[in-house]
């Protein structure tokens, strides 16, 4: 079971956008069919037809082979559901909408493992599920603010088995059994979370430190040039740090195009999408803990369909899909499909830089960058008609999960799934070195391949025992695991609530870096570990912290400000970690624990920044000087347009210093201490690294092949630029 939530995780898929478990426990007994915990509105129409085709799960609750009844039974999908066994130890969910599903059952002394994910489809059905009960363990915990590092009281705590609220100390007990079980955590004023939890390693079940943070808000509307756009999906997407990617809960906005979007504190993009399929990118903003953002515009400006034709070899190609990556950012735009003359056509589409997507059976192509300028101008896209690269798993089977990475391809990931003598085939591949990723239930493997190559992946997976400690020795439960391989490039993260302090992580044969980061506290340092057939330890310590806090005012008349943002950012550029707080209206301010190598910056609209190093203590009063006339203030946010390194020229030769998380250099398996030889064939060596950087950089977008030397060995990268944020 272990196994499979951790290849969730690996593959991408989120549990954050489920719904959330209710107030109250259900402990009505008997009740044979489902019923939702907690008091619910009428749905509308819609909802109420959705769910009459909806599925049904049945299944059987047995401890030590013998039928359970009145166990509860939880399902956890869109709805929250709860069932009661019968005396045989049957139980039916029925109506239950379509979508990803876990089920877990429970008595006052026994819990189960929580079974799943199970794909449940419209009208479909999960019939005869076995749910074996085993003694249950008491998970202890306490909930904390991430600003304060109090105690929060009254929070609720949800899992498979029970409800139940921490005390005036923030602290709670709940049973669970001794394998991976779910808990969402939920308090007013904090975003709510939803974890999986570990228990394998912990003492009697162990004990948690769960860290909530303080609810930022991101407020605004919604136009369609210039019209305010009702009903419109919004959400609010993290562009940076190990966190790069994960999205808030979507929102709808209102008749007069208003939203109000609940989100993490970070460097954020907000996106919408309208009711025709429009999809609007909006401003990137830092947030700081708690703060609210208000007067924010997604603006599409003209929305306007563009037509064409897609072939490849000279010949239309029908039934194709294609998908318009927004050049800038590699957000999905668009998608359509070809007809039988190749033609094709996206309705709804902004004006802007697309790189296409294009899939038909084993093809996967992108090509691009094509301007849609909203002149009628017809995108005619030729296809190259590239290499097959075909291949195995070992051991053989059906459904592995192959998917190729390089630096030239945007957007989702181009994958497939082997049949079911393990064989995968992909064509209309670019030249050049590739990276292939294949993960299923036998384990993981990654390698480099070229086009023609006939291709073996061994699956096989390693375990590593990771004790994470802070500064001070003391345990960690609450942090996010980067994972990056040291001889393809490849990186994994995985959320982790380890009670105790001890967590494992499976990752393929290899040798790996690891990394801690922990929420307002910094990472740890690099660790590097090999993963083989024995398992692997290793301990991850967090770097010293510090909190700071203090006061401030302007310096010509002593007066405090309020709205001062006190940011916080460590570790190397492009990958580090940042957090900030905004001053009260006493000009008072209080930061998270943050490492003592931190360098903090203030800033406010109209005043000159200032900058310390968090080493100088843990009181910052200071006073800011208004600009003068003329002066401009340093942006928000800085822009590039580029590949994601940073480089270092001291030596005579360029090397890359640092990767950042989230780039297309990363995903093309750039690694810092790469030596760049060419720039799209002309030599680096003896040139003035700045003249080297701007070769680089180029309009998002757009490809610029690479030469680089890793340990002696030359190859080759195509990578396409896209829009960075420092």
């Amino acid at each position: 079971m272990r196994r499979a939530l951790l290849l969730l995780s690996f593959i991408g898929l989120s549990l954050l956008g489920y719904a959330l478990w209710p107030d109250q426990d259900d402990e009505a007994g008997g009740a044979p069919t489902a019923q939702p915990e907690g008091q619910r509105d009428d749905p509308p129409v819609a909802a109420r037809e959705e769910r009459a085709w909806g599925a049904r799960v049945t299944g059987v609750v047995l401890r030590d082979g013998r039928p359970v009844s009145n166990a509860r039974v939880s399902l956890k999908t869109v709805a929250p559901l709860v069932a009661r066994t019968l005396d045989d130890g049957r139980f039916l969910f029925d109506e239950v909408p379509s979508g990803v599903a876990y089920l877990a059952a429970s008595t006052e002394d026994a819990a189960s493992e929580v079974l799943g994910p199970y794909q449940l489809a419209p009208g479909g059905a999960l019939s005869d599920v076995v749910i074996n009960l085993a003694p249950s363990v008491k998970v202890a915990g306490r909930i904390i603010d991430l600003l304060t590092r109090k105690p929060i009281a009254g929070a609720q705590v949800v899992s498979p088995v029970i409800t139940v609220r921490t005390d005036a100390e923030g602290a709670f007990t709940l049973p669970g059994a001794r394998t991976q079980t779910w808990l969402d955590i939920t308090a007013e004023g904090f975003l709510t979370r939803t974890e999986w939890v570990s228990m394998e390693l912990a003492t009697a079940g162990g004990r948690l430190e769960l860290t909530l943070t303080p609810s930022s808000y991101l407020e605004g509307t919604v136009l369609e040039a210039g019209a305010p756009v009702p009903a419109a999906t919004v959400w609010a997407e993290f562009i940076e740090g190990l966190r790069h990617g994960q999205r808030s809960a979507n929102v709808f906005s209102d008749k007069e195009g208003r939203f109000r979007v609940e989100a993490s504190a970070g460097v954020l993009q907000l996106f919408a999408v309208t009711v025709g399929g429009a999809r609007i990118k909006g401003p990137v903003v830092r947030v700081g803990v708690g703060e609210k953002r208000t007067g924010l515009v997604l603006d599409s400006g003209p929305v306007i369909s563009v037509a064409g034709t897609v072939t490849r070899a000279g010949q239309p190609l029908a039934g194709a899909q294609l998908t318009a990556i927004d050049a800038l950012t590699e957000d999905v735009s668009g998608v359509a499909h070809s007809q039988a003359d190749g033609a094709f056509r996206f309705d709804g589409l902004a004006r802007g830089q697309y790189v296409l997507q294009v899939r038909a059976g084993t093809l996967t192509a992108s090509v691009g960058p094509f301007e849609h300028r909203g002149d009628g101008m017809a995108w005619h896209v030729e296809l190259p008609k590239g290499g097959v690269l075909k291949g195995r798993v070992e051991p053989a089977g059906p459904g592995v999960l192959v998917r190729w990475r390089s630096g030239s391809w945007s957007g989702p990931s181009a994958q497939t799934v082997t049949t079911a003598e393990g064989t995968f085939e992909f064509d209309g591949l670019p030249d050049g070195l590739l990276t292939v990723d294949a993960e299923g239930p036998g384990g993981a493997a990654t390698s480099f391949a070229r086009v023609g190559d006939e291709l073996v992946l061994r699956l096989g997976r390693g375990e590593v025992v990771l004790r994470l400690r802070d500064d001070e020795g003391q345990q960690v439960s609450d942090g996010i695991i980067a994972a990056r391989s040291l001889e393809t490039g490849t990186s994994r993260r995985q959320y982790v609530l380890a009670p105790d302090g001890a967590a494992r992580l499976e990752l393929p044969h290899g040798r790996w870096l690891l990394t801690l980061e922990v929420t307002g506290r910094g990472r740890s340092a690099d660790v590097e570990v090999q993963v083989g057939d024995a398992a692997a330890q290793a301990t991850l310590t967090l770097e010293t912290s510090v909190v700071v806090s203090g006061r401030v005012v302007s310096r010509d008349n002593s007066m405090p400000l309020t709205g001062v943002r006190v940011e916080a950012v460590s570790g190397a550029p492009g990958r580090g970690s940042r957090v900030s707080v905004l001053t009260d209206v006493r000009g008072e301010f209080l930061l998270p624990p943050v490492p003592r190598s931190a360098t903090l910056r203030a800033s406010r609209e109209g005043y000159n920044e200032q900058w310390r190093r968090a080493v100088d203590g843990a009181r910052w009063d200071f006073s800011m000087d208004p600009l003068k006339a003329g002066q401009q203030a340093r942006p928000e946010s800085e822009q590039f347009e580029g590949v994601g390194m940073t480089l270092d020229g001291r030596d005579a030769r360029v090397r890359v210093l640092q990767v950042s998380e989230g780039s297309p250099a990363e995903r093309a398996g750039v690694q810092s201490g790469d030596l760049v030889l060419m720039v799209n064939g002309e030599p680096t060596a003896g040139k003035n690294l700045n003249d080297v950087v701007a070769r680089i950089r180029g309009p998002a977008g757009t490809p610029v092949l690479l030469t680089f030397d890793r340990n002696g060995q030359v190859f080759d990268l195509t990578i396409r630029r896209k829009l960075l944020t420092l």
